[in-house]
């Protein structure tokens, strides 16, 4: 089974300002954008950021065609709720929605892409680092984390693949038919997780 659309980016080696910058500077990039949208009064400012970022993430290396891919599966989900709040609250609302969840898909296609997935998983376990305090394990954290990154593109391949091979046998794809395989197919790969976990000493 192959993997799925490249979903959230993946690192890509470079020189650059934003490649070159620590992870700690890119967390407070990352505040500053968050306070940023959440203070907004209006969806200017989620525009002018997603635009920024589009450059500043352009001039580190992300290209048109992974920015398309980032951003293609999030179409039907932002057209929904672009017409939801169009009808429930108008115009502005809805693009300070749409806008908001933009700005953050943008922003994690230039942190992956500026950032290797073992950096950015140090990182999580040190933030974490206070959990022990009540008994959590941040590595673990950290893991899975790294598993959910790598399990959602799987999963959106799995159905594709199903989908496929539906369309191939001249049939008309039913949502509600590919349930049931894309379910066995996620729990078998779910199992082959754990055990290749347990092979590695994972309780």
């Amino acid at each position: 089974m192959s993997r799925g659309p490249d979903l959230f980016g993946s690192y890509s080696p470079g020189t650059g300002l934003l490649h070159r910058a620590p992870l700690w500077g890119k967390g407070a990039g990352i505040v500053v954008v968050t306070v940023a949208v959440v203070l907004a009064p209006a969806w200017p400012v989620p525009a002018v950021l997603s635009a920024v970022l589009v450059v500043a993430g352009t001039a580190a290396g992300v290209g048109a065609r992974e920015w398309w891919r980032g951003l293609a599966p999030a179409l039907p989900v932002l057209a929904l709720l672009a017409v939801y709040h169009v009808l429930t609250a108008g115009p502005e609302q809805a693009a300070d929605v749409v806008g908001t969840i933009v700005v953050f898909l943008v922003l994690t296609r230039v942190l992956m892409h500026t950032t290797p997935l073992a950096e950015l998983l140090d990182g999580v376990v040190l933030l974490c680092t206070p959990v022990r305090l009540v008994g959590a394990d941040p590595e673990r954290i950290s893991l899975a984390i790294s598993l959910m990154l790598r399990s959602i593109p799987f999963i959106v391949g799995a159905v594709g693949e199903l989908r496929d091979a539906v369309r191939a046998r001249g049939l008309r794809p039913n949502p509600v038919l590919l349930v049931t395989p894309a379910v066995i197919a996620t729990v078998a790969y779910a199992e082959r997780t754990g055990q290749a976990l347990a092979a590695r000493g994972f309780d």
